[in-house]
This record gives structure tokens, C-alpha cells and sequence, in this order.
């Protein structure tokens, strides 16, 4: 594997760099611990197209600019570090993008300009209350009926939930008395779902929501993934978003290394600035090397997918490693600044807050160990 940029990929991301500092980062301070509102989320959403961070990676015949998913990482990297509650957004708008592309083709035609331009949000709506990483659960059910479905249950955690014009739902199949397996629908929102939105720790500034199925009638047409075959698609989605979200937990924890660096060179104790101090430079040195161990497995992952090679085992590595590692580094930076670490004038207490539930999205750390050991042996834990 190369290491070094391409000159296209640091034209890139100089550029992007210098656009997050002027733009994107006085509305992430301004919106730290605040809702966004959704056509407030539209405009900035909007305002990343021309990096080919929301959708960019599609290729240029469904209107992508085709780029590659070793640049995609490195974007989002940086934009995590700016503001985790707007990447995450973009995450879910590039999830959604790919899914919309391999969509049958009356709906990919109804669906991806709007997705393109961002005029219209989508989310995924895969966990259940009772189920959590165990998506093979699920007990929402989609039953037949003529030539519609006929949907009731609820989903969690979903990502733009609350701002979603259209969700990509994973649901059990009914016909009659036979259950044929988990399926994959569009639902539009003008079919009757609601949603509710979250309160959680961090990461309130955009929308993670309960949605709510009661009586939701689904045309047979919006089906994308026929059961029981949506299982073993979104297992394939989840592995290439693995080391996106690595790549954004590392983010964090690049923005918190940046915050105590900062702070160790400010703050003066016993005669001189802390930076001086051997403990201090051992923990800057460790979290450093942590973030680009971690950034290395995640990248090594991202140019499978770029090759076409499997993905599942090394996204599962770099997945639960790297969010782990991104934890560490956060609460190094907050320890560094000592009790001013847990005050919310310091960007690092509201870090420390939102690194912490990137080791649960996209399947927990426990999760992928487990899937790393199914490999390993042959034998399935779970």
C-alpha cells in the first residue's frame, strides 16, 4: 500500500481544511449542545457537495464525482474534528446515497437527485429497542397484503430519523402464516411513520430518533432487497461504514490532541509550561501514535473496499481498535487539562462526551471481536 497522498487528495483536503476553519466551524461552536434545525442541517449539508464529501464517491453516472474511499475517510476524518454532529449527518447521507444507487431503478430515479442536491434526508432504520446489535432479531413486521405491506413495530437510534423525508427500513416479511425472512423497503415519510427524537449524553445537535410504524402501507413496489437476502446486504453496507466511523472517532480525538497540546503549552506549573513535564510529553506521545495506529487500520480497510477485496474482517479490526483508541486519546486530553477538563467552556469536555458512543454505532466493540474470532476459528459465538 501507498502511503503518501495523491496531489489530487492534499488539493483536496488542504482545501477542505481551510473551508471547515472559515465555515463549518463557527456553526459547530454556535450549535455545540444545540439542535440544528433541519433546513439550517439542509444549507450545510449543502454547502459540503462540492468537496464530494456527501456523495462524491458515487460514481459519476449516477451523478458522484467518483471518489475513492481512502479520500472519502480522510475528509470525514477532518470534518469529525470540526464538528462530530454534522459528520454524522453527512455519514448517514452517504450511507443512504449508496443505498438509493442500488435501489431498482424506479426508485433510484425517483430518489437520488433529491439525495444528490440534499433537498431530501434519509436515515436507516435497522436497531429495535429488544435488539440492539443483534439486527437478525428483528420483530417489526411487514405483512403482505395484496400487492402492499402492511407495517407495525418501532426502530432506535436512527441517524437524520427526525429529519428523514424517506427511511431505508429492515423488516420481517409476512405472507400469510409463512415468515420468509428480513426484507428491505423505502418508506417515505408520507406513508404515516413518526418519529421522536432522542436526548442522549452528546451529539444532540443533529437528530437521532425512535420511529414508530402503526399500520404504515408500504406498496410492494418500494421493496429494494427481497427477503431473506436484506440481512446479508446491510451486513455488506455495514462493513464498508466501519472504517468511516473509525475514521470519524478518530477525528475526535484528533481535535482533543489538538486541545491539549494547546492547553499543555499554556498552562504554567512548577516554574514552567506543562508541556515541559515528562509525564505530560509521555501521554502527548502515546495519544499521537494512537490516533495514526489507528487511522493506518482504518485506511488499510478503506483501500480493501477501493480494491474490491473482503472488507468484513478488517473493518471489524479497525472498527472496534480504532473507536476504542479514539476513547483513550479523548480522555488523556481531558486528564491533561486536569479540572478543567469537566468544565463546558473547554472543547474537550464536550469531546469526551461525543467519542464515547462510537463504540456502539455500526455494531459494538463486542460485536466485532466476536465476528474477528468467528474467522479466526470457524465457530460462530453468536
Amino acid at each position: 500500500m501507498d502511503f503518501s497522498y495523491t496531489e489530487d487528495q492534499t488539493i483536496l483536503l488542504d482545501g477542505f481544511k481551510r473551508f471547515l476553519e472559515s465555515d463549518i466551524r463557527p456553526i459547530a461552536d454556535q450549535y455545540r449542545d444545540k439542535f440544528i434545525p433541519k433546513d439550517k442541517a439542509r444549507d450545510i449539508q449543502k454547502s459540503l457537495i462540492p468537496f464530494g464529501i456527501v456523495n462524491g464517491f458515487l460514481p459519476e453516472n449516477d451523478g458522484g464525482l467518483g471518489l475513492d474511499q481512502k479520500s472519502y475517510g480522510l475528509l470525514m476524518h477532518e470534518l469529525a474534528r470540526v464538528s462530530p454532529d454534522i459528520c454524522i449527518t453527512t455519514q448517514i447521507f452517504g450511507i443512504t446515497s449508496k443505498l438509493i444507487a442500488a435501489s431498482p431503478e424506479h426508485l433510484k430515479q425517483r430518489y437520488i437527485g433529491d439525495v444528490l442536491t440534499c433537498e431530501k434526508f434519509a436515515s436507516v432504520a435497522l436497531s429495535e429497542p429488544d435488539g440492539g446489535s443483534d439486527l437478525a432479531s428483528c420483530k417489526l413486521k411487514a405483512r403482505k397484503e395484496g400487492n402492499h405491506f402492511i407495517i407495525n413495530g418501532e426502530k432506535t437510534w436512527n441517524s437524520s430519523g427526525g429529519y428523514s423525508d424517506f427511511l431505508f427500513l429492515l423488516a420481517r416479511c409476512i405472507d400469510g402464516d409463512q415468515d420468509q425472512g428480513l426484507g428491505l423497503f423505502l418508506v417515505d415519510r408520507e406513508m404515516g411513520y413518526e418519529t421522536h427524537d432522542l436526548e442522549k449524553t452528546a451529539l444532540n445537535s443533529q437528530s437521532t430518533a425512535q420511529v414508530f410504524f402503526t399500520d404504515v402501507k408500504v406498496p410492494e413496489s418500494h421493496m429494494v432487497v427481497a427477503p431473506p437476502n436484506a440481512m446479508k446486504s446491510m451486513m455488506k453496507t455495514l462493513a464498508m461504514s466501519r472504517p468511516i466511523v473509525t475514521m470519524m472517532a478518530l477525528g475526535i480525538a484528533q481535535a482533543a490532541l489538538d486541545e491539549a497540546l494547546s492547553f499543555a503549552k499554556d498552562r504554567k506549573q512548577f516554574g514552567g509550561p506543562i508541556a515541559g513535564k515528562q509525564m505530560i510529553q509521555d501521554k502527548l506521545a502515546t495519544m499521537a501514535t494512537k490516533i495514526e495506529a489507528g487511522k493506518l487500520m482504518a485506511l488499510k480497510a478503506l483501500d480493501a473496499i477501493d480494491r474490491n477485496d473482503s472488507t468484513q474482517i478488517p473493518s471489524a479490526m479497525a472498527k472496534w481498535y480504532g473507536t476504542e483508541l479514539a476513547c483513550e486519546v479523548v480522555y488523556d486530553a481531558v486528564q491533561i487539562h486536569g479540572a478543567s477538563g469537566i468544565i463546558r467552556e473547554y472543547l474537550v469536555e464536550y469531546l469526551h462526551r461525543a467519542v464515547r458512543v462510537f463504540p456502539f454505532t455500526e455494531g459494538t466493540t463486542e460485536i466485532q471481536k466476536l465476528m474477528i474470532g468467528r474467522y479466526l476459528t470457524g465457530i460462530s459465538a453468536f
